[in-house]
């Protein structure tokens, strides 16, 4: 008996699938969105594959200007000569991830180039360009699974029961199976067609980028699989009812409109206003403005500001009546000491709106998603705050390593260039169930919420 019920169960759902494939439209949306999921997906290798070859060729760059440098340098030229001029890398490689969500790789440099010079002005001279551009943004597979797809999942089920009723055909479906069964299996069909949507362009873009199956990636296609099955249940709580089909869509789209684009607008102003951020560009001029005022100073003034930071220093002289390159390197980290106070204030800000976004976000879930999505990638805002302060205890151990050659004036000859410390990647902070967990409790319980009107419900003798 059991086995009849579940092939007459399949059966259903085969001949449900079937007749919502042959609805007018569908088979078109359904090309188009793979469509936009196969481009997005090759969009985002691509940008996989930008991020390497920046990698390399930063690597690349780096041994030809120092080939370069000593070629045109004779041995006995002090070393502070050419360290002016040489651009040591700091490459973070991209999480193969981040070709499902790009988040703030569109705005954001991860392979800095830095010198010996003061390094505030480094790290945000990338951030000087066109807001208007960055805007439009990319257009990355998370965004079509986020934003487009419960367009879909709208258009396939907000007549699910009304359209039988206006068609005049639901009490002759009510024959075949109860009601409550015959919805699951109108449910079921559809939430197959979409996993199919889902599926087939994130294998393309996992195998054509080479992601590794790591837990990272399961949250991912949990949030993914989640956030999906909540606009299910959004549309089953609302198309269930005894509404007419144009006001369920209508219902729908509003809500569509409201979470994906109003709800996320609102929560970014707010967050603006709560947390403002001065810009980048402020910390630059501070940095350059300690610097110059150097030149000015006496040279005893600017060595003992350097010997604040660097004790072990604090016994060498450097002359007042002649140019020395430690002296030089000093007021350029006079210009980072001007900076300091200003940077970590902005970095706290920028600290504390993540926060705030990813504690708010919570309640609209493709935000909710969108941002866990993004962490998960290493996309997000704290993964580019942590760059920076990778590239400045790079910064810190190449001054450390150069310091002994700027102060004895020593000869470039005596630097051993092998030895010059390497940059460390930052690590991703938080591991993946702190990054994906608290999204998935919110949809879940929402998607329970969506659906408690019509699991309380008692079915009617139309319904």
């Amino acid at each position: 008996m059991r086995s009849e019920s579940t092939v007459a169960w399949i059966r259903l759902i085969r001949l449900e699938f079937a007749r919502v494939i042959r609805s007018g439209g569908v088979a078109a949306a359904v090309l188009l969105l793979l469509g936009l999921g196969v481009y997005a997906s090759w969009q985002g290798n691509r940008r996989i594959q930008a991020a390497e070859a920046a990698t390399s060729a930063a690597e690349t760059a780096y041994r030809d200007q120092l080939a370069y440098l000593s070629s045109i340098y004779p041995p006995t030229t002090e070393a502070g000569e050419p360290l002016y001029y040489l651009a040591f890398p700091a490459p973070q490689p991209p999480s193969r991830l981040s070709a499902l969500a790009s988040g703030r790789m569109a705005v954001e440099t991860a392979s800095l180039r830095i010198r010996l010079l003061a390094l505030e002005g480094q790290l945000y001279e990338h951030e000087t360009l066109n807001p208007r551009l960055a805007a439009a943004g990319h257009l990355d597979l998370a965004f079509v699974l986020i934003a487009l797809l419960p367009l879909f999942v709208i258009a396939v089920t907000y007549d699910i029961v009304s359209g039988e009723r206006e068609r005049g055909t639901w009490r002759m479906a009510r024959l075949f199976a109860r009601p409550r069964r015959l919805i699951a299996a109108k449910i079921a069909a559809r939430v197959v067609l979409a996993t199919g949507l889902v599926t087939s362009p994130a294998l393309i873009g996992a195998f054509s980028t080479g992601i590794d199956a790591d837990g990272r990636a399961g949250w991912a296609i949990a949030l993914i699989a989640l956030h999906t099955l909540f606009w299910f249940a959004l549309c089953l709580g609302v198309a269930g009812g005894h509404r007419s089909s144009t006001a369920n869509a209508m219902i729908l789209v509003g809500v569509w409109v409201a979470l994906t684009f109003l709800a996320p607008a609102v929560l970014s102003l707010t967050n603006a206003l709560l947390h403002p951020v001065p810009e980048a560009l402020e910390l630059t001029v501070r940095q350059r403005q300690g610097y110059h005022e150097a030149w000015d100073l006496p040279r005893a003034g600017t060595m003992e500001s350097f010997f604040e930071d660097y004790p072990k220093w604090s016994d060498w002289i450097v002359p007042e009546d002649e140019f020395t390159w430690a002296w030089y390197y000093a007021m350029n980290h006079r210009g980072d000491q001007a900076a300091r106070d200003a940077s970590h204030a902005y970095r706290d800000i920028l600290t504390r709106r993540d926060e705030w976004a990813r504690r708010w976000s919570l309640l609209v879930p493709p935000l909710a998603t969108q941002i866990a999505l993004d962490r998960l990638s290493s996309a997000d805002l704290g993964t580019q705050l942590a760059y920076q302060e990778a590239v400045r205890s790079y910064h810190e151990r190449l001054k450390a390593h150069f310091q002994p050659f700027l102060f004895s004036a020593a000869p470039m000859a005596q630097v051993d260039w092998d030895r010059v410390p390497s940059f460390e990647p930052a690590v991703p902070a938080g591991d993946a169930p702190q990054a994906g967990l608290p999204a998935a409790a919110a949809l879940i319980l929402i998607s329970v919420c969506a659906l408690l009107p019509r699991i309380r419900s008692r079915p009617s003798p139309d319904s």
